[in-house]
């Protein structure tokens, strides 16, 4: 009975602490240039709750693309930036760079409600 509860404080440490340290530390050393057909953006916010009952909302633009899926961007959007930004990405052909395992696994992390973040972006005119 111990054994048995024992592994299953292992197996859900593994999958919310130890797997999402390593796949941003795998993401951030191995970047990935991909081209994508966007449709929209949106300013949206990510709601992040600790342990201590507290919660904070961070700005980020929501990407959606025809065949890349959704994507965000978190980095460099602030609260006042994040319309305008979201405004300024019209569709077309898009060159993002994105964290190779994310990308790669965005249908399975999809499923948990986490979405490939985008570090760079340049459209094509």
């Amino acid at each position: 009975m111990t054994l048995g509860w024992l592994l299953s404080l292992a197996v859900i440490f593994l999958m919310f602490v130890i797997c999402p340290l390593a796949l941003r530390a795998y993401d951030h050393s191995h970047p990935k240039t991909v081209t994508c057909e966007g449709s929209t953006a949106e300013a949206t916010s990510v709601r992040v709750s600790s342990t201590n009952l507290s919660s904070t909302s961070i700005p980020q633009v929501e990407v959606t693309t025809k065949s890349c899926g959704v994507l965000n961007i978190q980095r460099g959007i602030t609260d006042e930036n994040r319309g305008r930004i979201a405004a300024s990405l019209k569709p077309g052909d898009w060159e993002l760079v994105v964290g190779a395992r994310s990308f790669n696994f965005r249908e399975v992390l999809g499923l948990l409600r986490v979405q490939p973040e985008i570090v760079s972006y340049r459209m094509d005119q």
